[in-house]
């Protein structure tokens, strides 16, 4: 699945828009930003439906490249310069703050005034001989940053607090005794699936047992930890000489409670752009889970599986 990119440019600056979406849509899901929906004067206003669809963006998407052109005249200190529209600032701003820092990227016309506050973001200063040149740079950027961090989105916390919380006990577990106990047999050859589900439905806890009774996943291993009251559960399986443990995340319910949170009121969760910014969570729920699996060295033992 191609990461997402979003472009964001002035009216004036579509067609280097374009020409950074065709530099970048063999190995990105590049979409630029409908300019039509903002106020083309020199004064940036907004209106709120449009304001609505720009902060669901910020989670429908991996990547952001804002294009700052020389469209608006303004004086400093006495002194006229050329600076990007309003709204290329704006919308900088806001995915900046959304994405992270190594996410964003500022391609912006040498021609441009640069703002004194845009310390640790990504300049790409451009004209006409170099924009490839730094199209490929931006592109180094994402492709180095789209694997290696963790972020605040709600699928990363997520995926955190369950690793925390019952995969590094199961990990542990299985490390520390060399194996399971299951039906009087010591099991050495262990594989831990956790189940996610393509589509997630308003009741987790019905679909995972759903989940459970289309794979025949019936019987179930419990052990203790240490500083845990309650003992630790896990479902389970035997396929030929091995011990399959199984978990199906209910957990991820939390993901459409923080994304309603997230999203403006007026987003509505049955049309296809909530299902688009679900869908990408659940991804994001994977990737950041197999991350923290990785770092921790259980990536051996861990299967995710996405069904």
């Amino acid at each position: 699945m191609k990461k997402r990119v979003f472009i964001g440019s002035s009216t004036e600056e579509l067609g280097t828009a374009k020409i950074v979406q065709r530099l970048l849509q063999d190995e990105f899901d590049v979409v630029i930003w409908d300019e039509k929906l903002w106020e083309k004067g020199p004064v940036f206003k907004l209106n709120n439906n449009f304001l609505t669809d720009l902060l669901a963006s910020t989670l429908k998407f991996d990547f952001g490249i804002l294009i700052g052109s020389p469209d608006d005249k303004v004086e400093s200190r006495k002194k006229v310069y050329m600076q990007a529209r309003d709204n290329v600032l704006f919308e900088l701003g806001l995915f900046v703050g959304r994405l992270g820092l190594d996410k964003c990227a500022f391609l912006v016309s040498k021609d441009v005034k640069i703002p004194s506050d845009f310390g640790g973001i990504k300049l790409s200063l451009y004209d006409n001989t170099n924009l490839v040149e730094k199209v490929d740079e931006i592109r180094d950027l994402f492709k180095n940053s789209s694997s290696n961090d963790l972020n605040f989105f709600p699928s990363s916390t997520i995926a955190s607090t369950y690793y925390e919380n019952f995969v590094k006990l199961v990990c542990e577990y299985y490390i520390n005794n060399d194996g399971f106990d299951f039906n009087d047999i010591k099991y050495k050859k262990v594989i831990f699936k956790i189940f996610v589900p393509e589509i997630l439905t308003d009741n987790a806890n019905t679909q995972s047992v759903r989940l459970q009774n289309k794979l025949k996943i019936n019987d179930e291993i419990s052990f203790g930890t240490p500083g845990r009251m309650r003992s630790v559960r896990v479902s389970s399986i035997i396929e030929e000489d091995t011990l399959i443990l199984a978990d199906f995340p209910t957990i991820l319910s939390g993901i459409k409670h923080a994304i309603s949170n997230l999203l403006p009121k007026e987003f509505n969760e049955q049309n296809d752009e909530y299902k688009l910014v679900l869908n990408r969570e659940l991804n994001k729920f994977i990737e950041s889970l197999e991350i923290i699996v990785r770092r921790n060295n259980y990536h051996d033992f861990v299967r995710i599986v996405r069904v």
